[in-house]
């Protein structure tokens, strides 16, 4: 029961973590794309009714445009992509916690190496450190 509860612990703060990094990345990322597509579809868009309606106001139009579209997109691409790589980075960094925390039990408990790197798959060196 106790093991449980470390070990759902562990993954949880690892699942916060993750989350709140690949959050922040996300938005970093989002924004980057965001600005890059943004120029790129305003400055397109821009060319395009520029010529129709002149070109100094379809370039500041199509900017603006293409800026807000882009930056909107971009930030809901990368808050998508932020949380997966958080919740899968999060669940990974969860699950080693949990089993190192389990060799440190078992250490503990008066295990040999040999037992516990056959419990926990991790290597003697690793256990040695713990």
């Amino acid at each position: 029961s106790t093991e449980k509860t470390y070990y759902g612990s562990a993954l949880k703060r690892g699942l916060e973590q993750g989350m709140k990094q690949g959050r922040a990345q996300g938005l970093e990322q989002g924004r980057a794309e965001g600005r890059a597509e943004g120029r790129a579809e305003g400055l397109e868009q821009g060319r395009t009714e520029g010529l129709e309606q002149g070109r100094a106001e379809g370039m500041e139009q199509g900017r603006a445009e293409g800026l807000e579209q882009g930056r909107t997109e971009g930030l809901e691409q990368g808050r998508t992509e932020g949380l997966e790589q958080g919740r899968t980075e999060g669940r990974a960094e969860g699950r080693a916690e949990g089993i190192k925390e389990t060799a440190r039990k078992l250490k503990l408990m008066g295990l040999s190496a040999v037992d516990i790197q056959k419990a926990t798959g991790l290597s003697e060196e690793e256990i040695s450190r713990l």
